[in-house]
């Protein structure tokens, strides 16, 4: 009989062993659905079904557009399960108890990640996971002989206005990107609460705002750079290697648009992958983030969404016109994370804000 039992052991022991990765074991039950909340165009979404396909799990998948919608929802009691909030907002999540802590032993792929994106300030005790993560700097064609390296470019009157006779110039809709962006080449933190500064960042703002052709910070690299509505804009490294990648030819293979980081500096970003703390369905949480951090399929939603990923192992199977647009660890020591503001500095960006808005 003991024999029988060691024999038995084995087995399992082997089972578990050589079982394919992700697959779920008997132990693990999954649930019969799951309600995932992205970024719109944030996903290969031929990936949902083929989770679903594989794993008799139905996915309902809805998308957001901006962070304070994604909380808005949840404070407001919507049963969501998994989530893809930026670092500022998961770092007001965690606080709130928005969030559950995900078991990392539920999902052994999260050693894929990349260390530098590991344990940020926003998340230091690794309630979520990393998901995908860039930097703003600017976009410019091809064709533009001379390339910007300052935030001049679209700052500064004359540039702004050599610029606009070239084809024009995009901004962003964003008052954190903008302004911040403003505050750097000012040489003031991103994340400024003094009065001064953020009304310098302003009026720095007001003498160029009504020459920018377009304040778009929605879908420019699939809309204006592709048809080149414009020659420059401000610019999420992603998004431009996403319209790179629109604009690739045979001859072309790279596309034609490029991106730099001005040398004042930078804001960084980062999106999280989440296990909601409402979520009843935590266990079949954790094995879809698996799924997703599988290196084959990470890359291919970079490859899909043309940012780049926090899975370091993905980068064999990532598009090589991606990987160009990498952020070197000199241009990663200059840039700032964009911080949660307390009450009273959030009234004062707003009121600053909507006076560059009416300024444009």
């Amino acid at each position: 009989m003991a024999k029988r039992l060691v024999v038995l052991a084995l087995i399992v022991a082997l089972v578990a062993v050589f079982a394919p990765l992700g697959a779920p074991s008997r132990a693990q039950q999954l649930d019969s659905e799951l309600y995932v909340y992205n970024w719109g165009d944030y996903i290969d979404e031929a990936l949902l079904i083929e989770y679903e396909q594989q794993f008799g799990v139905r996915v309902t998948y809805d998308n957001y557009a901006t962070n304070e919608e994604l909380f808005a929802k949840l404070q407001a009691g919507a049963e969501y399960d998994v989530v893809f909030p930026s670092d500022y907002m998961v770092a007001r999540m965690i606080a709130l108890e928005l969030v559950a802590k995900i078991d990392r032993a539920n999902v052994p792929n999260w050693e894929n990640l990349d260390p530098l994106n590991l344990d940020a300030w926003y998340d230091p005790d690794g309630f979520c996971l990393p998901y995908m993560w860039g930097t703003t700097g600017i976009a410019y064609h091809e064709s533009i002989e001379t390339p910007p390296d300052s935030w001049a470019a679209i700052f500064e009157p004359e540039q702004v206005e050599n610029y606009t006779m070239l084809g024009g110039i995009n901004v962003f809709d964003d008052q954190r990107e903008l302004l911040g962006a403003a505050l750097i080449y000012l040489g003031y933190s991103p994340n400024s609460s003094v009065r001064a500064e953020l009304e310098q960042a302003r009026d720095l703002l007001l003498r160029v705002v009504p020459q920018y052709r377009y304040i778009n910070s929605a879908d420019y690299q699939e809309t204006l750079l592709p048809a080149k509505e414009v020659i420059l804009s401000q610019s999420w490294n992603g998004a431009t290697a996403k319209a790179a990648l629109l604009t690739a030819t045979e001859d072309n293979p790279e596309g034609e648009w490029r991106h730099v980081t001005p040398k004042e500096g930078a804001l960084r970003f980062q999106e999280s992958v989440c296990v909601t703390a409402k979520s009843p369905r935590k266990g079949t949480a954790e094995h879809f983030i698996n799924f997703l951090l599988e290196p084959e399929n990470t890359a291919r939603i970079s490859n899909t969404i043309g940012f780049l990923s926090a899975n370091k192992a993905a980068r064999e199977f990532t598009d090589p016109v991606l990987l160009k647009f990498l952020p070197s660890d000199e241009e990663i020591a200059k840039m700032e994370w964009i911080r949660p503001l307390d009450d009273a500095a959030r009234r004062l960006w707003d009121e600053i804000w909507a006076e560059v808005r009416i300024g444009g």
